[in-house]
């Protein structure tokens, strides 16, 4: 299995590595020293995708040379508590992460997570593959350069299913032993960390192949604390949502789900995080959000959607009554999270209803204040009661006038 590549000349790529502004005098100013672009950057080239963000490492004392690349480049400095990497960061999101390079360029390599984000670049020596990386980037294969690796950042044994999803790829089988035998070291990772990963892992567009992959494991259950049973049927459901759902979409909407929710989590990556942390059956275990337990650490933005969607869920899974009789209930109480509920329980053909529904609420037969005009009653929660139920009458057409709507409201005064 394969992977594009671009072919690229040793001159091709010094071209168009340094024809973008920023390479160009970064290199120009550390011309006299031990200067590499390494990992994402490089590996992106030969993806034949722009990655904005690069690292470098710098021989020598990092604190003169990127106050050096400071003075032209501007940007905004941030540093880190070891003090072996500094970062210029720009308000358009883009970074420069440059790291001091300690002992050989072998050695530093060495120490880092995947092959194919161990791949430098310098002006006078090119491409510097030490650990084929760029033959496990063609044949779409994640490996891992050590076990020791793994265990000097555990958060690597989950980015190793995002890169893989990233590529639709494979994580080669003695990475997955290693994982297997460490997964349990992931509890050592901070929360914000974590989530940052696994939304990215949500974002791409097999994430369910590697959600599978990573519960097979052993990781998905440290990270979760959601017992294996109920990730196994939200995976299916995940699944059924990329190579099914999605796919019915129009496209105005299969490009909206690439826009950012929050936390950088995408909107599809959003319908993911509802499917896997909602559980679809009664909970086997109690606490922490909701009836789960769930490690990691998500914006209000999110929390908020998470239980809207899992209320709507609960009222579109009831039974014993029809459900066209309850579809007010549930885009009531779902409100903006009721897309969500519809789109990744597959009930495309209930849209239109929701979009019916939107519209009779934000704008009736009555307003608020003609509600107050008729009968008298003051801002409140009668009020509040009033509306709902003359919004409900009209969406379920027992109402088809203004006329009607002041019958019906003189009606539930009296």
């Amino acid at each position: 299995m394969l992977i594009f590549t671009m072919i690229l000349s040793h001159y091709e790529l010094k071209t168009k590595i340094l024809a973008e502004r920023y390479n160009s005098i970064i290199f120009e100013v550390g011309k006299n020293r031990d200067l590499y672009l390494v990992g994402g950057y490089i590996r992106d080239i030969f993806r034949g995708i722009h990655s904005p963000d690069r690292d470098y490492i710098v021989s020598g004392d990092i604190r003169t040379f990127v106050k050096e690349i400071r003075k032209v480049i501007g940007g905004t400095l941030v540093k880190f508590k070891k003090g072996d990497m500094i970062r210029i960061a720009f308000k358009d999101g883009l970074t420069f992460d440059f790291s001091k390079l300690i002992g050989t360029l072998k050695e530093d390599l060495s120490k880092r997570d995947f092959t194919i984000n161990a791949i430098a670049w310098s002006p006078e020596k090119e491409i510097i593959d030490l650990c084929n990386g760029l033959e496990d980037l063609k044949r779409k294969r994640i490996r891992s350069l050590s076990s020791e690796n793994l265990i000097s950042d555990p958060l690597r044994m989950l980015r190793a299913y995002r890169f893989a999803a990233e590529i639709n790829g494979s994580i080669e089988k003695g990475t997955r032993d290693s994982i297997k035998t460490l997964n349990n070291n992931i509890k050592k990772v901070s929360s914000e960390r974590i989530t940052l990963e696994l939304f990215n892992l949500l974002n791409s567009k097999h994430s369910a192949r590697y959600l599978k992959m990573a519960l097979s494991d052993g990781l998905l259950t440290d990270i979760l604390s959601i017992p294996y049973r109920n990730l196994e049927r939200s995976i299916k459901e995940i699944s059924k949502l990329e190579q099914t759902t999605i796919n019915k979409l129009p496209s105005k909407i299969q490009a909206l789900l690439k826009r950012i929710f929050s936390q950088n989590l995408t909107y599809k990556g959003l319908f993911c995080l509802e499917l896997l942390i909602i559980p679809p059956h009664p909970p086997l275990v109690k606490g922490g959000r909701g009836d789960f337990q769930v490690k990691i650490k998500m914006s209000s933005a999110i929390n908020k959607r998470l239980e809207l969607s899992h209320k709507g869920i609960k009222e579109l899974k009831r039974k014993g009554v029809d459900l066209k009789n309850r579809l007010f209930d549930i885009f009531l109480i779902s409100k903006e999270a009721a897309p969500d509920i519809l789109i990744i329980k597959g009930r495309l053909d209930l849209i239109k209803d929701y979009q019916r529904f939107k519209r009779i609420w934000n704008k009736g037969f009555l307003s608020s204040e003609d509600i107050i005009s008729i009968t008298d009653v003051k801002p409140g929660p009668k009020l509040g009661k009033i509306i709902i139920e003359l919004k409900r009458a009209q969406f379920e057409g027992r109402i088809r006038s203004k006329r009607a709507a002041i019958k019906f409201i003189e009606k539930l005064r009296g």
